[in-house]
């Protein structure tokens, strides 16, 4: 196997202690947007001024990080759970998820998840200010 300048396999630079994505940098981006009761896991959005594609995103993002930690058993959101838990108009819900999955950051059929590999780019979004 190539060895690096430093000695290590070519492979060692590919590997993570952390997980699949910065969860410090995903918390911050969300701390503005949402916050999830601790006895319930329940995801709750705050007054932020985000769109409702943002919001979708910043719900899946907090549901994929409580299923990683083993916090809850499902990620997967439906647009019907969304409005159930947020109260936002389906019509202005459907549209969004459509649009989301477009663009590739939601994956599924009828319930959805992030794309792990949009997870950085999400939490960008979401930590732009506008």
């Amino acid at each position: 196997m190539a060895k690096t300048m430093s000695g290590k396999s070519s492979i060692d630079i590919l590997f993570s202690d952390s997980g699949p994505f910065d969860e410090n940098e995903a918390a911050k981006a969300l701390h503005a947007h949402i916050t999830i009761q601790r006895a319930t896991k329940r995801i709750y959005l705050k007054n932020s001024d985000i769109s409702v594609d943002k919001k979708i995103l910043a719900y899946c993002l907090a549901k994929k990080m409580l299923r990683m930690k083993g916090l809850i058993d499902e990620e997967m959101v439906t647009a019907r759970e969304f409005h159930e838990m947020t109260g936002i108009k389906k019509g202005s819900i459907d549209p969004a998820f459509k649009l989301l999955k477009d663009k590739g950051l939601l994956v599924g059929k009828g319930e959805y998840e992030i794309s792990m590999h949009k997870i950085s780019q999400i939490i960008e979004m979401l930590s732009d200010k506008k």
